[in-house]
């Protein structure tokens, strides 16, 4: 089922997370990295953005909600693209997370309420991502999220 949505500003998320190259013996540390895709209007991104590598706000942060505390990090991206003609700047980043020895599973979000009102839902959205901490038997590594190429948004074309 496809639904029509028009946002305000924020276009999408995308958060996946793996185990960070380093581990640390105070804790399980975990590389985390995120797409988002804004409106190229509020949030300008242009060849100049991409060569200086500026470090874009992303306007909030990923907050823990289960298995850690506080803010897990910055939704700050460098602009990796832009659309001139569909008015949208997306781009990334990562950083390290150490979570407290035990701990199994875990919950961040990345939430707002720029997106327009829907046909259902309001205006306010959540971008979440869960994770499994635990050990698993064949790779003797914690888990690690799936992974995807894609942008935070699809655009279907309609109506015509």
């Amino acid at each position: 089922v496809l639904r029509t949505a028009f946002s305000s500003h924020f276009e999408g998320a995308i958060i996946q997370w793996r185990p960070a190259a380093v581990q640390q013996s105070s804790g399980i540390a975990v590389e985390i990295s995120h797409r988002v895709t804004w409106r190229r209007s509020n949030v300008f991104c242009d060849d100049t953005t991409i060569n200086s590598s500026v470090l874009i706000s992303g306007e909030g942060s990923l907050d823990c909600q289960e298995g850690c505390s506080g803010t897990v990090g910055s939704m700050s991206f460098f602009c990796t693209d832009y659309g001139t003609t569909d008015n949208w700047s997306t781009g990334g980043r990562s950083y390290n997370y150490t979570f407290a020895s035990g701990v199994t599973r875990f919950e961040a979000s990345f939430t707002g309420n720029a997106w327009a009102s829907l046909t259902q839902g309001g205006g306010s959205w959540e971008a979440r991502v869960k994770g499994d901490l635990s050990i698993r038997p064949d790779t003797n590594s914690i888990n690690s999220s799936p992974v995807t190429g894609m942008l935070p948004i699809v655009r279907v074309q309609h109506g015509c």
